[in-house]
C-alpha cells in the first residue's frame, strides 16, 4: 500500500500501537497497521488532550460490528492543513482485502466539520477482475465531526459506535464520537483484492480507526459484542464473603446463548447457591474470555482478561467453577488466574486442557482430567443433537499463602484455540 501527497516529514505515530491480537487473526478483522498515521493515544491533530485515548483498544465490538482497534488513518483536509501545519496523505492505497465480501464496516470519524451532504472523501474498492467501484463519504450522512455536543449533527446513514470524552473535549463541554458506517458489496458476490481510503480535500478531513469485511461465507452469524440479554441472578443473601461476588464480572447470562448460536446456553445450571460435590458455589452468570477460535466461529467479541476481581478475605484453598469454548490440545495452557496478596505479593494458577478444564461440551469419551473433577452436566438443545451434555468441572488451588489476605484476582485468556469461561469462586476460609 502507498500514500499519496505526504510530506517530507510525513505524520508518524508518537506513541507505540499495540501488538495485534491473536483473537484478530481471522482476515476479516483488516490489518492496518502499515497504514496507521497516528496512535490512539497521540494528540494527532496537535491539540493537548485531544486524542482517542479512552477508546477500548484490541478486538472490539461496536454497533453490530467488530474491529481491530489500534490506531488511526488522518487523511488530508483543507483545514487540518491550516490548523495543524500538518500535511496529512491525501489517499491510503491499496489495503489487502483478497476476498469475496457481502458487507464492509468501516470504524471511522473527520476531522472539523463541512456542509451537510459535503462528499469529503470515497473508499475505492478494486475487484481481482481489474473493475472498481466506489463508495462516498458523505458528511452528515455517514460521518460527523467526531467532537459532539447536544447540537452536533446526527449522521443519518450511520450509527454511532462509540461515545466518550478526552482531557481536551471535557473542558470545553465536548463529548468524541466515532461512526460506524456499514455498506454491502457493490457487486455481490465479487473478490475485492484491495481498498483505496480517498480524501476530496474538502474543510473536513476523514479518517479511519478500522476496516471489517463480512465474506460470502462464514462460521459465524453475524458480528457482535458479547452482551446480557437475559436477566442476571441478584446476589443471594445466602452468601458469604468466601463465595466470590463476581457480579461486577459477569458478561453474559447463564441463560443467554452467548455464542451467537440457538441452543447454546447453561439454562439447566441450577441458580444462586449450590453445592456441587460438597462445595457452595454462587451461580449467577458467566465471565467468557477470548480464544482464537471464539470470533472465527461465533463472530463475537470478547475480553482477553478480567481483571481485579474483588476478593478481601484468606483462604487455605481456592475453587474455580470454570469451563471453555472449544477444546485445546491436553496439558495446553489456556489461561490463568492471577491471585494478588494484600501485602503486594502474586501467585499463578495456570489453567491446563484437559488436567484442570475441559470444553463445556462434553461426552463419555473425553479426556479424564488429573487436576480437577466434573461437578456438574446437565443437557442443552444445540449440543444435546450432536450427543453431547453440557458439564462445569471444578479445579482446586491449594493457595500456598494461606496466611496473607488475598485481595483480588484475575482472570486472563492465553487467546489459544480454548476460550476460559468462569461461573463460580469460592475460597475454604483459613482456620482460626
Amino acid at each position: 500500500m502507498t500514500t499519496s501527497n505526504v510530506p517530507a516529514k510525513e505524520p508518524k505515530p508518537a506513541h507505540p500501537i499495540p501488538a495485534r491480537s491473536r483473537q484478530a487473526s481471522i482476515p476479516d478483522l483488516v490489518d492496518l497497521g502499515a497504514c496507521y498515521t497516528a496512535s490512539l493515544d497521540d494528540d494527532w491533530l496537535v491539540k493537548p488532550g485531544a486524542n482517542l485515548a479512552p477508546l477500548p483498544k484490541g478486538v472490539q465490538g461496536f454497533a453490530r460490528a467488530c474491529f481491530d482497534v489500534r490506531g488511526l488513518v488522518q487523511l488530508a483536509g483543507k483545514t487540518a492543513e491550516k490548523e495543524t501545519g500538518i500535511a496529512f496523505p491525501e489517499s491510503v492505497t491499496g489495503i489487502r482485502i483478497g476476498a469475496k465480501v457481502r458487507t464492509l464496516h468501516f470504524l471511522q470519524g473527520a476531522s472539523w466539520s463541512a456542509d451537510v451532504d459535503t462528499k469529503i472523501g470515497q473508499y475505492v474498492l478494486h475487484y481481482v477482475d481489474g473493475k472498481t467501484a466506489t463508495v462516498p463519504i458523505v458528511y452528515g450522512r455517514n460521518v460527523v465531526d467526531w467532537w459532539v455536543n447536544a447540537d452536533s449533527t446526527v449522521p443519518t446513514d450511520a450509527k454511532i459506535a462509540w461515545t466518550g470524552e478526552n482531557e481536551a473535549s471535557h473542558k470545553l463541554g465536548y463529548k468524541i464520537q466515532l461512526y460506524t458506517y456499514t455498506v454491502n458489496n457493490p457487486r455481490p458476490g465479487g473478490e475485492i483484492a484491495t481498498v483505496d481510503f480517498v480524501s476530496t480535500g474538502s474543510d473536513s478531513a476523514p479518517f479511519l480507526v478500522a476496516l471489517t469485511y463480512e465474506p460470502t461465507k462464514t462460521d459465524y452469524e453475524w458480528f457482535d459484542a458479547i452482551k446480557i440479554w437475559n436477566p442476571i441472578v441478584s446476589r443471594s443473601k445466602e452468601a458469604s464473603a468466601d463465595l466470590v461476588d463476581l457480579g461486577a464480572c459477569f458478561n453474559t447470562s447463564l441463560d443467554d446463548n452467548w455464542f451467537n448460536h440457538a441452543g447454546h446456553n447453561f439454562q439447566e445450571v441450577p441458580k444462586g447457591v449450590q453445592v456441587l460435590d460438597g462445595t457452595p458455589f454462587e451461580l449467577r452468570g458467566i465471565v467468557q474470555l477470548a480464544g482464537t477460535q471464539s470470533l472465527k466461529i461465533s463472530g463475537v467479541a470478547l475480553p482477553e482478561a478480567v481483571t481485579g476481581i474483588k476478593v478481601g478475605c484468606k483462604g487455605v484453598k481456592v475453587h474455580f467453577l470454570h469451563a471453555c469454548g472449544f477444546s485445546a490440545p491436553t496439558g495446553k495452557e489456556i489461561g490463568r488466574y492471577v491471585i494478588h496478596y494484600a501485602n503486594g505479593q502474586t501467585r499463578t494458577a495456570p489453567i491446563l486442557y484437559g488436567k484442570n478444564v475441559l470444553d463445556w461440551w462434553g461426552r463419555s469419551t473425553d479426556v479424564k482430567l488429573t487436576e480437577a473433577k466434573e461437578v456438574w452436566q446437565g443437557s442443552c438443545p444445540s449440543p444435546a443433537s450432536m450427543g453431547f451434555y453440557v458439564h462445569l468441572i471444578r479445579y482446586t488451588w491449594d493457595n500456598p499463602l494461606p496466611e496473607e489476605e488475598i485481595a483480588t484476582i484475575d482472570f486472563v485468556s492465553d487467546v489459544v484455540e480454548a476460550a476460559p469461561q468462569l461461573m463460580a469462586i469460592t475460597l475454604d476460609p483459613a482456620k482460626k
